[in-house]
């Protein structure tokens, strides 16, 4: 059919197919593909006309074994694909041979990811070059009496079985406007998407019957139709107006996937996903028992009514829907009635005879049985996807039945034959898991596994195993949940990415986002499960979650600790008043976890308020420790007095919480440890005197810190501010003449800097650290491997500094002045210094020292050990230079200000000697 489609537009004289041809084994092949759109008169295809009209066009109805087929499938409602040798009746399945020549030019765009040696050849552009145009076919097409007659004859087929009066009014076929013969449309329209401008008050619902796409518009109003203008697989879409409603249907002639988007003028269909919306993501209508049926919830429900299928011709009662709320994920079928998958609204499939009935009300869709009896299957009624139904085995059972259900399977894998034992054992697992026995569900399919080590490979068996591992507690094995999985299950498997996220940490926003948008299919889960996953993924969403994601805990069940949720919500949203009236109460509550969490939800509200200073909450942080160890939240404990110590720059103490944070029982919130375990060693850092701080902090004193630096930096991943922590670390050691280790930091360090800046930075302390351990060529090639032309004038500078430091290291002085040259900075004035020291040239030194001390020594204030050591040195230089001006101006440069040791005596006699000649 497929072929005789294309061959037949081929011939309508218009841009439409691109011929490829190539040799194979000594004889001609031609591929055909779609280069432009098809602009002939497009057919109308109507589901009540199928069989009338299956000779007049390429559209054919699916037959009814192969409906039965499609809905005895767990994946109803895919596309599937369709057989190469499936052929229209009284069409030749192989299109006649064209002869034709090539006439697009090697390196054509049109040629590439061709084979080598192919030609190609556009029908109805041109002329082929050096030969004649092909001939045109017309299209065979039934006349405008014929296809009025197989229409009214299937319309009026269809309002017999569907009651109504044969005298009803005929409705007409909307067809889709197309240009005339050859002309061109006016706009070109998309291959892979097209328009259906649907008003927003008009509610749709869309799903899949065979291979064919089905939308249906509760069109209570005239719509226009004359805008439903596709090209490639859409110049096959055909539109149905009937009174109140108007069906499109779309052939799909492959396993393609749609996509189906809601925007400001209508909905939009497509075969690729919509621009920048991850299609996998989307909403989904998550069923929900009430006392008297089933409701499927919408934001805004359209019409209820009831229509024939018009592939399989079952009988449906259709909801629509007139926002983007989704549809139902898996097909479910039960006794009374199946439900369909859908993309959008609700299709409920009733049996025969008719059990069920359908409504529209305020929250969406009420499905009851027309004798008010309660529905069957209600066990799985609210489970619409097959990650719950079907890989968890999930079913709404109250605990006594669930424990039954439970004793029951165990006994069923007991006496299990050998080829259906793996199946009893799963089953035996997923009813431990309804009644809340997660390491017994695991045990059961480690049992099953070793027998069956091949079911292992089962995406059902997989997400099973991960989730279970999940339960218990086992991140490991639950990181599994974050694979890949099939492309019908993806969506239905975000919930539980969710739940693996909220768990891990790391992610919370994400996490938050997605428990919130499937909050209802958590809300359905068992009791057993639901008080599992309910708490922390409430918990997460009201304190990470945005304000559209806390609207989803609006309804929580009763109970102190979804009490102590809306606490922690009322904080996120502002109201102090009600949280503060709530933790109050909750702090004295009957279940010790609840009191402790509402404790430590009220330091930090006063912490935050500015009411306790950061040492008294951490101070009350620490008393909260022993019911903390009892309920097994020390370690979050631990990590609170942490940021109150950290903000009170208190920083061991900091680091002694971290400690006792990670000792504790796991989990552990890992991401927000390694910040709080950063800003520590920052403070830290911080305080060290040299360029990474201020302080003069005594020898026993910097031991101490680099103990404690040591300590804590290998618990830091890999990343800048690890780096540059080790490299204060490694300036630490330098200081206290541990060249060595010094210089293992720093090199550890490098490889952790990102930014050109700091990396060079780190290279000028290693390569120092060389140059002072004589390994003057690893110092050069430190500078050459962290060097770089973008770098700032002033690191230029230092890098020449270094570079005159090695070079008069290395006996090479001359170099060393050349290299310097009037550089003033003290560095430079050193190395100068020493030069001339080493040469006795005493003025040129005391005027390098001078230069030193303007810059290093104040006029007023202590002195350090190296000031001293720096006056000293002037004093000694100037004396042995005869330069009494000099000793005259650092005596009253220093003045009274005491040195330590035997410095001062010495420095008061070189200066008095100058004084007393």
């Amino acid at each position: 059919m497929a072929g005789d489609g294309i061959w037949r537009r081929a011939g309508c004289g218009v841009a439409g197919l691109i011929m490829l041809g190539g040799p194979v084994v000594g004889s001609q092949m031609w591929l055909s593909g779609t280069a432009l759109a098809a602009q002939g008169p497009a057919r109308t295809s109507s589901p009540f006309m199928d069989e009338a009209s299956a000779g007049a066009g390429p559209s054919h109805s699916q037959p009814a074994s192969e409906h039965r087929q499609s809905q005895a499938n767990p994946h109803h409602g895919h596309p599937r694909p369709v057989s190469p040798h499936h052929q229209v009746r009284g069409r030749p399945a192989v299109p006649p041979p064209l002869q034709v020549q090539d006439h697009v030019k090697a390196g054509d765009p049109l040629l590439q990811g061709v084979p080598a040696g192919w030609g190609a050849h556009v029908l109805g552009v041109g002329a082929a070059q050096g030969g004649a145009p092909p001939q045109k076919t017309p299209p065979e097409a039934p006349s405008a009496d014929h296809r009025a007659e197989h229409r009214d004859q299937s319309l009026h087929q269809f309002l017999q079985a569907e009651g109504r009066e044969a005298d009803a009014a005929k409705p007409g076929l909307a067809v889709p406007s197309q240009p005339a013969g050859n002309e061109p449309a006016v706009s070109a329209p998309s291959r892979n998407r097209i328009l259906i401008p649907v008003p927003g008050q008009m509610g749709i619902a869309a799903y899949q019957s065979g291979d064919r796409f089905i939308i249906l518009v509760d069109a209570r109003q005239p719509m226009d139709v004359s805008a439903l203008r596709g090209d490639g697989m859409f110049s096959r879409l055909g539109v149905t107006t009937l009174p109140d409603l108007t069906m499109i249907s779309l052939p799909v002639p492959d396993t393609r996937q749609l996509y189906l988007s809601q925007q400001s003028d209508g909905w939009v269909l497509g075969d690729q996903p919509p621009p920048g919306m991850d299609y996998t993501d989307r909403p989904e209508i998550t069923p929900r028992l009430r006392g008297d049926g089933l409701l499927f919830p919408m934001r805004r429900p359209g019409r209820v009514f009831s229509i024939k299928d018009p592939a399989s011709g079952t009988s449906l009662v259709v909801g629509t829907t007139t926002l983007d709320d989704g549809g139902l994920l898996s097909l479910r079928k039960g006794r009374d009635y199946d439900v369909w998958p859908s993309m959008e609204g609700v299709v409920i499939a009733q049996h025969e005879p008719p059990q069920v009935v359908m409504r529209a009300i305020m929250q969406g869709d009420l499905l009851q049985r027309a004798d008010d009896r309660p529905l069957a299957d209600m066990d799985r009624a609210v489970y619409a996807s097959d990650v719950d139904l079907n890989w968890l085995g999930l079913k709404h059972l109250a605990a006594p039945q669930a424990q039954e259900r439970y004793r029951q399977a165990l006994v069923a894998a007991a006496d299990s034959s050998p080829g259906e034992r793996f199946g009893k054992r799963l089953d035996a697992a997923r009813a431990a898991l309804g009644v809340g026995a997660f390491p017994d569900a695991r045990a059961i399919m480690d049992v099953a596994l070793e027998d069956d080590p091949e079911e292992a490979f089962r995406p059902d068996v997989r997400f099973f195993l991960a989730a279970t591992d999940l339960l218990a507690g086992r991140m490991k094995g639950a990181a599994q949940l974050m694979q890949e999985w099939p492309e019908q299950a993806m969506r239905a498997t975000k919930l539980w990415q969710g739940l693996y996220e909220a768990a891990a940490g790391g992610n919370d926003a994400e996490a938050a986002r997605l428990l919130a948008r499937d909050m209802p299919r958590l809300l359905n889960y068992p009791e057993p499960l639901r008080a599992s996953l309910l708490p922390m993924a409430a918990e997460l969403i009201a304190r990470r979650g945005t304000p559209a994601d806390r609207k989803a805990l609006d309804f929580l069940p009763e109970g102190s600790e979804f009490r102590f949720i809306q606490a922690v919500r009322a904080l996120r949203d502002g109201d102090e008043k009600k949280a503060t009236s709530l933790l109050e109460a909750l702090s004295v509550d009957h279940d010790p976890v609840i009191a402790e969490k509402a404790m430590e939800e009220g330091v930090a509200l006063s912490l935050r308020d500015g009411h306790l200073p950061a040492e008294k909450a951490a101070r009350q942080y620490a008393s909260l420790l022993p019911d903390a160890r009892l309920s097994g939240r020390d370690g979050i404990v631990n990590m609170l007095r942490a940021g109150a110590d950290i903000r009170a720059h208190q920083w061991e103490a900091a680091l002694q919480a971290l400690d006792q944070a990670r000792q504790a029982a796991p989990p552990h919130d890992e991401a927000r440890m390694q910040a709080l375990l950063s800003a520590a060693l920052s403070g830290v850092v911080q305080g060290l005197p040299g360029p990474d701080g201020g302080g003069s902090q005594n020898e026993a004193t910097l031991l101490h810190e680099a103990a404690l630096l040591k300590a804590h930096m290998q618990d830091l991943p890999a990343s800048a501010k690890k780096g540059n922590l080790l490299l204060a670390y490694g300036r630490l050691l330098g200081r206290l003449r541990l060249e060595e280790q010094a210089g293992n930091a720093m090199n550890t360090a490098i490889p952790m800097m990102t930014d050109p800046q700091d990396r060079a930075a780190a290279g000028d302390a290693l390569a120092e650290n060389e140059i002072r351990r004589g390994q003057l060529d690893k110092a050069s090639a430190t500078l050459a491997d962290t060097g770089g032309a973008s770098l700032p004038p002033q690191e230029t500078a230092r890098r020449t500094r270094l570079m005159a430091s090695m070079a008069a290291a290395s006996g090479k002085p001359e170099v060393a002045l050349y290299l310097l040259g009037a550089d003033q900075d003290p560095q430079a004035a050193d190395i100068r210094a020493h030069i001339h020291e080493n040469r006795e040239e005493w003025s040129p030194a005391v005027a390098d020292l001078r230069s030193m001390v303007m810059q290093l020594l104040p006029p007023q204030g202590d002195m350090t050990v190296s000031q001293q050591l720096l006056a000293l040195r002037l004093a000694s230089d100037a004396s042995r230079a005869g330069d009494a001006g000099a000793l005259e101006w650092i005596r009253n440069r220093v003045g009274n200000r005491p040195f330590e040791g035997d410095a001062g005596r010495m420095f008061r006699l070189l200066v008095s000697a100058q004084q007393a000649q």
